[in-house]
C-alpha cells in the first residue's frame, strides 16, 4: 500500500515516528552549538578582560621602573656626577659616590621587590653596586655580557631581561648634547611580584601566561596543564598577529591573546586550550542523548493514542470541508465536545459564516469604491472650471489694458492650482517660496504696496522637502494679527538655514507682536493640543501646521517655535528634518 492511499491513523503513527528524531537532533545540535558559542564568547571575553587588566598592571609596574631610572636623569647633581665619572679618564670622588649611593638606596627602600641596583661606567669598566646590605665599586668583567649581546639598533630606554632568579630592568644614560653613552643603570627585581600578578588572573587549569621582552626573550611565565608548545611556535603566532594587526587568534587548538606592554618594552601572551570548552560540554551532550531516548519512547506511546482518538473526527471534518460549498451552508457541523476537535469544528462553522460576510462586504466595498471614483471625477470639474474662468478674466484684463488685474488674476490662478493639487504632500522649499511670492503679490495689491518682502534663503536648503502650504498660513497670520493695525511700512522676511541634519525656516514681521502673557498662552496651547493652538479661528493655521509637522516627524523635536516682542514684531520658526528632494 502506498503512503498516499494509507489510512490517516497509520499516516499519523508513521509520520510522528519518522519525524520524532529530527527535532530532537536539531534541538540537541542547536543547544550544543549555542552552549559552545556562549561558553566560547564568555571565555574570550573573560580572557580579553584578564589580558587587558594584566596589560594595565604590567604597564604600571614598568612605569615604576621608569620612575626609578628618572632619578638618575632629573637630579642635576647626580647627573653631573655621572657626566664626570663616566667619561674616559673620569673619576668618582667620595662626595659623588655618596650621592649616587644615596639615590640608589632611596630607590631600593621604596620598592620591596628590588634586590639591588647597578650603575655601570660604560667608559671606565667599573660598576657601582647598591644592595640592601651595603654598596661597593667593582670591575665590570662579564656583568655586561647581556647588554653587549643585545642588538645595537634596539631601544635602550627601558629593557627587561631574565637572569637566573631575577628580572633585570636596564636603562642607558647618555649625554644630552651628543647622545654619547655614559652609563647603564640596571635594577635587579625579585620575580615574585610578576608571578603574583600572573597567578591572580588564572581561572582554568589549562591556561598559560607568557611574558617576553622586546627581543622575544622569555622573562616570566605561568604554565597551566600539559604545556608542550615551544617558545618558537608562540613567537610565530605573535608575529602573525602583529602582521595582521590583530591581538587575538585561534591556532593549535588554543585561543591566543597578545598584548604589548608599555609601548612594546615587553609583550604578554595569554592562551587557553579549546579542550576546556569541550570538557565543559560533555554533561550537556549526555543530557541531550538522554532526552532523545526518552523522547522517542514518549513519542511512540503518544502516536498510538493520538492516531486512534483523533483521526476519525478529523476524517469526518475533512469530508465536510471537501464537499460543502458556502451557498449550501445553512447550519452547524460542530459536535458537543470541548476538546481541540470541537474547537476546530466550531472554527470551521465560524469561518464559513465569516466568509459569507466578507464576500458581502467586499461586494458592497466595490460598489462604494466605484461611487467614490465617480464623485472624485465630478469634483474635478469645479476646479477646472475656476481655472478656465480666471484665465478668461485675465485675457479680458489684457484686452482692456489693465495689467495689474491680469497679474492679480494669474497669481490667484496659480495659488488656486497649487492649493488644490493633492498629488504630493511634500514639496521643495523653492516651490513653496514661489507659491508664497504669488500670495505676497496679491496682498501687496490689496494693501497698496505697503509690504516689503525679503528672503534670505541658504543655497543648501532650497531643495529640502517641507510639508506643502505651511509658509502661507504663517504670513497670513502676520497680516491678520501683527500688521493690519500698524502704521507705516510692513516688513516680512523669510530666512532658512540647515544645522546638523535639521531645517529651520523663520518668518519674521515688524508688527505689533504679542504681550508676554498672550505669547505664553499661545505656546502652551500649541504644546497641549495643536488642534486648539489658539482659541480664535483666525489662528487655526498655527495648530494645523504644528500637527502636520509632528505627524510627519513623530518622536522628533520638530514643530513651531514662536518668539515675539510687543510693539517690535514676531518671529515664527519652522523646525523640520532636512531631507533633500
Amino acid at each position: 500500500m502506498s503512503l498516499k492511499n494509507m489510512p490517516i491513523r497509520k499516516k499519523i503513527l508513521l509520520s510522528m515516528l519518522a519525524f520524532t528524531l529530527i527535532p530532537i537532533i536539531l534541538v540537541s545540535t542547536v543547544a550544543l552549538s549555542i552552549t559552545y558559542k556562549t561558553m566560547r564568547d564568555q571565555l574570550i571575553y573573560d580572557r580579553r578582560m584578564s589580558s587587558n587588566w594584566l596589560q594595565d598592571r604590567l604597564t604600571i609596574e614598568s612605569g615604576g621602573s621608569t620612575s626609578s631610572f628618572y632619578e638618575f636623569e632629573i637630579n642635576k647633581e647626580v647627573k653631573e656626577d655621572i657626566l664626570i665619572w663616566c667619561v674616559p679618564g673620569g673619576t668618582l670622588d667620595y662626595s659623588a659616590r655618596w650621592r649616587l649611593i644615596s639615590v640608589m638606596n632611596s630607590i631600593i627602600s621604596m620598592d620591596s621587590a628590588i634586590n639591588s641596583i647597578e650603575l655601570f661606567n660604560l667608559s671606565g669598566g667599573t660598576v657601582l653596586i647598591a644592595e640592601r646590605s651595603g654598596a661597593k665599586l667593582e670591575e665590570t668583567a662579564s656583568r655586561l655580557d647581556f647588554w653587549r649581546e643585545r642588538d645595537p639598533s634596539s631601544q635602550t630606554n627601558l629593557v627587561y631581561f631574565r637572569e637566573g632568579n631575577e628580572i633585570l630592568a636596564a636603562h642607558r644614560i647618555v649625554r644630552f648634547e651628543d647622545n654619547r653613552e655614559l652609563a647603564l643603570a640596571v635594577i635587579h627585581y625579585r620575580p615574585y611580584q610578576l608571578q603574583h600578578l600572573l597567578n591572580e588572573i588564572e581561572t582554568e587549569n589549562d591556561e598559560t601566561i607568557l611574558l617576553f621582552n622586546d627581543e622575544n626573550m622569555w622573562i616570566e611565565s605561568d604554565l597551566g596543564g600539559d604545556w608542550e608548545i615551544s617558545n618558537e611556535r608562540v613567537l610565530e603566532i605573535k608575529e602573525d598577529l602583529i602582521s595582521k594587526n590583530r591581538t587575538e587568534a585561534y591556532a593549535n587548538g588554543r585561543f591566543w591573546f597578545y598584548r604589548p606592554i608599555n609601548g612594546g618594552k615587553m609583550f604578554l601572551i595569554l592562551t587557553v586550550s579549546n579542550q576546556t570548552l569541550v570538557e565543559a560540554l560533555r554533561p550537556t551532550l549526555l543530557v541531550c542523548v538522554l532526552v532523545a531516548i526518552i523522547g522517542i519512547f514518549a513519542s511512540l506511546i503518544c502516536s498510538i493514542i493520538y492516531s486512534k482518538t483523533i483521526s476519525n473526527p478529523i476524517r469526518k471534518l475533512s469530508g465536510d470541508m471537501k464537499t460543502l460549498t458556502i451557498n449550501e451552508f445553512s447550519g452547524s457541523f460542530a459536535e458537543d465536545r470541548e476538546d481541540e476537535i470541537g474547537i476546530l469544528q466550531e472554527s470551521f462553522d465560524q469561518m464559513i459564516s465569516r466568509n459569507k460576510e466578507l464576500i458581502t462586504q467586499q461586494y458592497q466595498s466595490k460598489i462604494e469604491k466605484r461611487n467614490a471614483q465617480i464623485r472624485a471625477l465630478q469634483a474635478q470639474i469645479n476646479p477646472h472650471f475656476m481655472y478656465n474662468t480666471l484665465q478668461v478674466i485675465g485675457g479680458m484684463a489684457l484686452e482692456s489694458q489693465a495689467p495689474s488685474i491680469y497679474n492679480m488674476t494669474v497669481a490667484l490662478s496659480d495659488l488656486l492650482r497649487y492649493s488644490l493639487n493633492f498629488s504630493k504632500e511634500m514639496v521643495p522649499l523653492s516651490e513653496e517660496l514661489g507659491h508664497l511670492e504669488s500670495y505676497i503679490m496679491i496682498q501687496n495689491e490689496r494693501f497698496g504696496g505697503r509690504i516689503q518682502f525679503s528672503q534670505i534663503i541658504a543655497e543648501d536648503t532650497k531643495n529640502c522637502l517641507i510639508p506643502k502650504l505651511i509658509l502661507q498660513p504663517l504670513v497670513e497670520n502676520s497680516f491678520e494679527h501683527g500688521l493690519l493695525d500698524k502704521p507705516g511700512s510692513w516688513e516680512i522676511q523669510i530666512s532658512s538655514r540647515r544645522e546638523n541634519g535639521d531645517l529651520f525656516i523663520e518668518v519674521h514681521d515688524n508688527g505689533l507682536g504679542f504681550s508676554p502673557a498672550r505669547l505664553q498662552e499661545i505656546r502652551s496651547a500649541l504644546e497641549e493640543d495643536s488642534e486648539k493652538a489658539l482659541q480664535t479661528g483666525s489662528h487655526i493655521g498655527l495648530g494645523n501646521i504644528q500637527a502636520r509637522i509632528r505627524l510627519r516627524y513623530p518622536g522628533e523635536k520638530c514643530g513651531l517655535i514662536i518668539n515675539s516682542t510687543e510693539n517690535l514684531g514676531t518671529t515664527v520658526t519652522v523646525h523640520t528634518k532636512a531631507t533633500d528632494a
